[in-house]
């Protein structure tokens, strides 16, 4: 009988150190890295100090234009030869996220060899790269495509 009495209280013993474990985890989150994580949170930490301030409406502006046009040059290096595509003149949309990033919408006739031409949207979204020093906008290497989405695949075969 020792034996199992000697195991029972080590099993206790286990137990008991398991719940003040898990009690000791609990504080320490609650009293240390919670309120850590909520500080670094809403300190500057994580704000980008720009001039270019973000939209949630579709706006038009030079930024957004030269994005856009920058955005043409992408998809027209992305074809095959045997595709002809005809660009328009504006977006049907274009968004300035802040920070100098930009998504742009449109919709393009494209046309594969002999086939009718087809009207196809695309979105890109696109970053100009040298901050607030914007007098390099126009040039092609000052810009880093993001993501170039063809919104209308199905439609292409």
């Amino acid at each position: 009988m020792d034996d199992q009495t000697t195991t029972n209280k080590t099993s206790k013993k286990r137990i008991l150190i398991i719940i003040i474990g898990v009690i000791a985890l609990i504080v320490f989150q609650r009293e240390l890295l919670i309120p850590i994580a909520k500080d670094a949170a809403t300190s500057d930490l994580f704000l980008v100090d720009s001039k270019d301030q973000g939209s949630m409406i579709s706006q038009s502006s030079e930024m957004t234009q030269f994005a856009f046009q920058h955005c043409n040059a992408h998809l027209k290096a992305s074809l095959d030869e045997k595709t002809t595509v005809t660009l328009p003149e504006k977006p049907l949309n274009s968004w300035g996220l802040g920070g100098y990033e930009y998504v742009v919408s449109a919709e393009a006739d494209v046309m594969k060899e002999a086939a009718p031409p087809i009207k196809h949207k695309y979105v890109c979204r696109i970053s100009y790269k040298n901050g607030d020093d914007t007098s390099g906008a126009a040039e092609f290497s000052n810009w880093s495509l993001d993501g170039l989405s063809k919104v209308d695949d199905e439609n292409q075969q």
